[in-house]
């Protein structure tokens, strides 16, 4: 598919789509406290939002052996095995014998052993089929303190605030080591609090008070606006007319640090070695990668190596989209290095180029933005990945950058 950005101006209005990361924990928060919300797919609603819906109606549903498909959601999967576990095989009330996780893409090769070590002295045993490309989780699960690793994912630790409160005693989550992406904890936490969950917070200890008692407002809920496809946008406008909307900049999403990365790109020192640290916002490294050689005569991201378990390989693909338009870049484990696109290899630049999705969002966006930024035209093998967490800017991008 061409999608061409060299014939015409972007100028206009878009609204960032719903928090994808607030959404999946209201749904379940509100499940697990009773509320009878529906759990369809509804109008705008993204890929992931749906296999979190579809999970939580499995496990309403119950069954000897319950099947949850994830699709390719990581959240989904990382929140859902500890909540489907605590509702449907808690050691005082098992509902079922089995929870069968499906998966697609690159889902069923990331990782979980942390949340293995986890789970298993809780009775939680966590297995992987890969002729099925399913995940198997057996047992029955019990109170207690969980220990888990916070060097991998925060998403491990927000499934398990989200289920201990299941249990009729108090349970703790213990932290070990560095905890990673904590903003998307304090969101669980956020959520929780919203719905009167209160989590004693204590050094790298979390207790959690079990569920009795509470009262979930009769009343829907309204998710404010995704701050990593509004990075996106953001960084869009800096090449176009196109204005944003719906984003709360006093949100406490994380990804809200593309804020302070376009205002130091736009007023840091010429010629400086600049570090931008990435850790707590692995999503949105794409975008500031992309928009980087048109800030910056070098510039490292630090922090990056969970990128290349996401749904591609997210240094190499960002590597592989900047080489094609003549970008120098280099990488080590855990960093990215950006050079400055000069001039005179600008104006070499083909007014057509031939870019893949890698199948993954963010490398979609990431295409349609160096479309934008040289204006030229880009022959893309996928949009229908956008799904995942942005259906409508597929719709923009069919009206307004295919020639």
């Amino acid at each position: 598919m061409i999608i061409s950005a060299g014939d015409k101006e972007l100028d206009i209005t878009v609204e960032a789509p719903p928090s994808k990361s607030i959404f999946h924990r209201e749904l379940i928060v509100r499940f697990l406290m009773g509320a009878k919300d529906p759990l369809e797919p509804s109008a705008g609603d993204n890929d992931d939002i749906i296999a979190t819906k579809a999970c939580l109606a499995a496990v309403a549903g119950g069954g000897d052996e319950v099947v949850l498909p994830c699709s390719e959601s990581g959240s989904t999967l990382r929140f859902m095995i500890p909540v489907a576990a605590a509702y449907l095989l808690n050691d005082k009330d098992k509902r079922s014998d089995k929870l069968i996780f499906e998966t697609k893409g690159r889902l069923f090769d990331r990782p979980l052993e942390e949340l293995e070590e986890a789970l298993l002295p809780h009775g939680i045993k966590i297995t992987k089929d890969a002729d099925t490309r399913r995940i198997i989780v057996t047992g029955r699960m019990t109170p207690g303190d969980y220990a888990i690793d916070g060097g991998v994912s925060s998403q491990y630790i927000s499934g398990l605030l989200m289920a201990l409160p299941l249990f009729s005693e108090p349970c703790t989550i213990t932290v070990k080591g560095q905890m990673k992406s904590a903003r998307y904890v304090d969101l669980t936490l956020d959520v929780m609090a919203k719905y009167g969950q209160t989590v004693e917070v204590s050094d790298n200890k979390y207790a959690v008070k079990p569920l009795a008692g509470l009262a979930v407002p009769v009343s829907g809920f309204k998710v404010e606006g995704d701050w990593s496809n509004g990075a996106f946008l953001l960084c869009l406008a800096e090449f176009s007319k196109i204005r944003v909307s719906g984003l709360d900049y006093s949100s406490h999403q994380g990804d809200r640090a593309i804020v302070d990365y376009l205002r130091f790109a736009k007023t840091h020192v010429a010629g400086d070695d600049c570090v931008w640290e990435c850790g707590d916002t692995p999503d949105i490294v794409p975008y500031m990668a992309v928009t980087a050689p048109f800030y910056f005569d070098k510039i490292t991201f630090t922090g990056v190596s969970r990128l290349r378990i996401k749904e591609s390989d997210r240094v190499c693909a960002v590597r592989e989209q900047l080489s094609a338009i003549g970008v120098k870049t280099e990488e080590e484990e855990d960093s990215l290095t950006v050079y400055g696109m000069e001039d005179q290899v600008m104006d070499k630049v083909p007014q057509v180029i031939s870019l893949s999705s890698y199948h993954d969002h963010r490398m979609a966006m990431c295409a349609v933005l160096i479309a934008v930024i040289l204006k030229i035209r880009v022959d893309i093998d996928d949009i229908e990945c956008l799904n995942k967490s942005f259906p409508e800017l597929q719709e923009i991008i069919r009206r307004e950058m295919i020639p």
